[in-house]
């Protein structure tokens, strides 16, 4: 999730077991530890985009990770304030562990359980920004640093600001569920086999959903809203070149790649250069009868090969057509 979700949420987290002990300065402290997973980032300028991805969301945002860190700020705490570790193990790891849950949530997923498991885990029930989630923790935590550490609701706003933004998860869990049954629904009346199948947000919202959906030879993708009448999904087909795919997933050095696209990848011809893409965050848009996605792999012609992070050639008619097109068909 971005930057400012997971300050305020380590914030609020932390508020929620310190505020009564050392007021807004528990805002502080787990605003700092709400960050800490994030700044694996910060080592990237020494590796390849592609070394990059096996670096990015991997032991700083595992179970171990936080749990090891929880045990030396505890201590840290516990010796500064000269009070229960107990508590300050928790205050820390409630801060740094709920930020890779947070990020499970998202489309790009973590590895929680790196290294012993150095899969993504995503519940793709939220975009990796979504003002409509943030806004009451920042809120929240806005109202603690004006009221009064003496304040008696200062406990009670944080709780509010948590179970607000939590609902707001929920939704776009069951949210999920809804729409891909009615995908796998409409799959069957249409006669489409499949292999896989993902239901991913669109930018900002919980409403306009893609589904992306693998077969043995391509990929399906559509669109759905929670406010479309028409119940009837119009797919549009890319053909994947399989055998390539599975001559490049030989190469060990591509292994963070393929491990990232979680299986969706697709492998076309552009520009007379093969390009795999990962679509598991669905088509940025389709234009004159092609998908356009956001993490190109490129293979040169004498075999060597860069990843990117393609950027839409207009932001703005992006967000436009996303909000013309989540109030319905």
């Amino acid at each position: 999730m971005d930057s400012l979700s997971q300050i305020v949420l380590g914030a609020a987290t932390f508020a929620l077991i310190k505020d009564h002990e050392i007021g807004k300065k528990a805002l502080l402290y787990g605003a700092i530890l709400g960050t800490i997973p994030d700044l694996d980032i910060l080592i990237n300028p020494f590796f390849n985009t592609i070394e990059q991805l096996a670096i990015h969301r991997g032991f700083s945002h595992s179970v171990f990770f936080s749990f090891l860190l929880s045990l030396l700020f505890g201590k840290l705490f516990a010796l500064k304030y000269k009070t229960s570790f107990k508590s300050w193990f928790w205050a820390s790891f409630l801060a740094l562990f709920t930020h890779p849950l947070l990020d499970i949530c998202t489309t790009y997923g973590t590895r929680i359980l790196y290294p012993l498991n150095k899969s993504f885990f995503a519940l793709d029930n939220v975009f990796v920004i979504d003002p409509l989630y943030t806004i009451w923790l920042l809120a929240g935590c806005i109202t603690l640093l004006i009221i009064k550490n003496s304040n008696p609701n200062r406990i009670t706003v944080i709780k509010y600001s948590l179970v607000l933004s939590t609902t707001y998860l929920l939704f776009g869990l069951f949210a999920n569920l809804y729409v891909k049954n009615h995908f796998e629904k409409e799959l069957k009346r249409q006669n489409i086999a499949y292999e896989k199948i993902k239901i991913v947000p669109t930018p900002f919202n919980t409403i306009l959903w893609q589904g992306i959906i693998k077969t043995k030879e391509g990929f399906y993708f559509s669109d759905y809203s929670l406010f479309d009448s028409k119940e009837t999904l119009n797919f549009h087909y890319e053909k994947n070149d399989v055998a390539f795919i599975s001559k490049k997933m030989k190469i060990a050095e591509l292994d963070p790649f393929f491990n990232f696209t979680e299986g969706f990848a697709l492998a076309r011809k552009e520009n007379n250069k093969m390009m795999i893409y990962g679509t598991k965050f669905g088509p940025m848009g389709i234009e004159n009868g092609k998908a356009d996605f956001i993490f190109p792999l490129t293979f040169n012609e004498d075999g060597s090969y860069v990843l990117s992070q393609k950027k839409p050639d207009s932001f703005k008619k992006i967000i436009q057509n996303i909000f013309k097109r989540l109030k319905g068909n």
